[in-house]
């Protein structure tokens, strides 16, 4: 059985960190086949819409969304998985093989947490 794991940016807050790490410890443990990132999008009518409005959630700043992507890919540890981030949800589209590809990756996501390399337009991003 292949297994697929897709990971939630943003949905953790103020636990960013501690997200990364632990969702990196699960890729590892659970070594799939596949592992993808989406990012979290409030949508209108929607339990998490009312959290927000109530003050009681709030998706990060681009910058924090990118280094908890950051984080994850790069202490996870699977033996050979496609990693994609390529959801219209996500800010940033990226595509390799972990391990092989990790040091591209981080350093992309790096290239655009500095501003070298552009975003997804927030007009463009969707579910």
């Amino acid at each position: 059985m292949e297994l697929s794991v897709i990971a939630l940016l943003g949905v953790a807050m103020d636990r960013s960190e501690e997200h990364a790490r632990k969702t990196a410890e699960l890729v590892t443990k659970m070594d799939p086949e596949y592992f993808s990132a989406l990012t979290v999008t409030v949508v209108p009518g929607t339990p998490l819409d009312k959290l927000a409005k109530k003050g009681r959630f709030e998706v990060p700043p681009v910058p924090a969304l990118l280094g908890e992507l950051r984080a994850m890919v790069e202490e996870a540890r699977p033996t050979n998985a496609l990693f994609r981030t390529n959801h219209a949800s996500n800010y940033l589209p990226l595509g390799g093989r972990l391990p092989r590809d990790r040091e591209r990756i981080v350093g992309v996501i790096d290239a655009a947490l500095a501003g070298r390399i552009p975003l997804r337009p927030e007009s463009t991003r969707g579910l």
